[in-house]
């Protein structure tokens, strides 16, 4: 098969190098090239979907079969042995190389992966690193962790060790690490990564959106300065979500009938009204709809995306959402074209207050806003153009690009003395931060 291998291996190769170039970037660099064919992926495929209601297929039993879809840009669904769907892919090639490339793997990294699942990502990455590296992939799974391990032994890979446990922990024993990548959408950022990556480190950390927006998530290329990692780059990404405790949180879609208030407000909206989210075609509702979306997210702690008929496309998770005020019994629901409010108008006016933040600004996306992920307990206040968003041991820090921070409001002056004759002071000085 070595023939029909190789070829198979060099159309790989150049189709991720034209993936690359796609990106801006000016083609598969000749490192990554040789590390990918030197942990060639179908030495990690045994039994896959590719897609979750296509057949399952066996690589093992009829390899040539499977060449040429091993060799696709395509996700790999993992089974157990069982043949049971696995919470673990083995990703779209172009996509988590490149992913890969951001992060900018050197020989001799210490590296750690978080959600390692088949082994093939760690196995480019121990190529990456040379013999002086040494990278360590956690995964919960134990078939996985077990499959990974042969596979990694027989291709002689010595440089990458397979730790089973959860993710959230870390691998203590190898720190401080390098570069650290986690594989897998993360609601709250595990506490044992604040301390783990080396300082100057490099984190790849897909965030998991407010309101179990699917698999879609930010994926940021972070570096480690000081007790905090700031986003070097963000890009939009689908992953499976990462598990563990807090993990689940933000996933929740509200259903308007498990409210309990909703048989109190149900029978008809209280008030609508429209709202374009700033164009006129419908045709375009998902993409600013999105945008308004996770900037709701950010910025309103009553923020809910509803499950009652909600569809998703692949591209854009655009079903109705808005805002929940449970002590006023409110709900303002965001559809194509307009907002309705049922009960008080509390929420509805809480929504529009927020739309009309958004159209101020410039409508912004998650491109215009820089991130700082901090522990909880030390993420600052917030500010005009600066949002907190609290998830547990983590916090996300937002600020709007090209927005200053305001000046420090200035300090009264003592009491004047009864010898002193001041001039009249007004009601007060500096400035008070609205409230975001």
């Amino acid at each position: 098969m070595e023939p029909e291998i190789e070829e198979h291996i060099t159309r790989f190769l150049g189709m991720l190098d034209t993936a690359f170039r796609r990106s801006g970037a000016e083609g598969l660099p000749e490192r990554l090239r040789q590390a990918v064919r030197e942990a060639p992926r179908h030495r990690f495929v045994h039994r896959f979907q590719i897609d979750r209601d296509r057949p399952v297929e066996d690589f093992d039993a009829e390899p040539q079969r499977h060449l040429a879809a091993v060799y696709s840009d395509r996700v790999l669904a993992h089974l157990g042995p069982d043949d049971a769907a696995l919470d673990s892919t083995n990703s779209q090639p172009s996509y988590v190389l490149w992913l890969l490339h951001r992060l900018g793997l050197q020989p001799g990294h210490k590296v750690i992966e978080i959600g390692s699942g088949s082994g093939w990502l760690a196995a480019v990455m121990g190529r990456l690193v040379g013999g002086d590296g040494r990278v360590v992939g956690v995964e919960i799974l134990s078939d996985l962790v077990r499959r990974s391990r042969d596979d990694l032994t027989a291709l002689g890979i010595a440089n990458v060790e397979i730790v089973e446990g959860d993710g959230a922990a870390g691998h203590a024993a190898g720190a401080p690490y390098d570069r650290a990548m986690i594989t897998a959408a993360v609601w709250d950022l595990p506490a044992a990564l604040f301390d783990q990556v080396a300082e100057g480190g490099r984190l790849l950390l897909p965030i998991a959106l407010a309101g179990g927006a699917g698999r879609d998530c930010h994926v940021a290329v972070l570096r480690r300065e000081g007790n905090r990692f700031r986003a070097l780059e963000a890009v939009p990404g689908r992953f499976v979500r990462f598990t563990g405790p807090g993990q689940e949180r933000g996933s929740e879609r509200r259903r308007l009938g498990a409210l309990p208030f909703w048989p109190e407000i149900n029978s008809k909206p209280a008030l609508h009204w429209p709202l374009s989210l700033g164009i006129r075609d419908p045709a375009r509702f998902g993409g600013a709809a999105y945008a308004f979306r996770l900037f709701l997210g950010q910025t309103e702690p009553g923020f809910a995306v509803f499950d009652d008929g909600a569809a998703e496309t692949e591209e854009l998770s655009v079903s109705h959402f808005g805002l929940v005020d449970e002590a006023a019994k409110s709900v303002a629901i965001c559809r194509p074209g307009m907002l309705l409010g049922y009960g008080s108008a509390a929420a509805a006016r809480r929504l529009d207050a927020a739309y009309r933040r958004w159209t101020d600004l410039g409508m912004p996306g998650p491109a215009a806003f820089e991130l700082e992920v901090v522990r909880a307990a030390e993420a600052p206040r917030p500010e005009p153009g600066l949002w907190v968003e609290r998830r547990g041991v983590s916090a996300l820090v937002w600020r709007l690009a090209g927005v200053a921070s305001p000046p420090r409001p200035k300090r009264r002056k003592p009491a004047p003395t009864a010898r002193d004759r001041p001039l009249p002071i007004g009601p007060g000085a500096g400035i008070t931060p609205p409230a975001p």
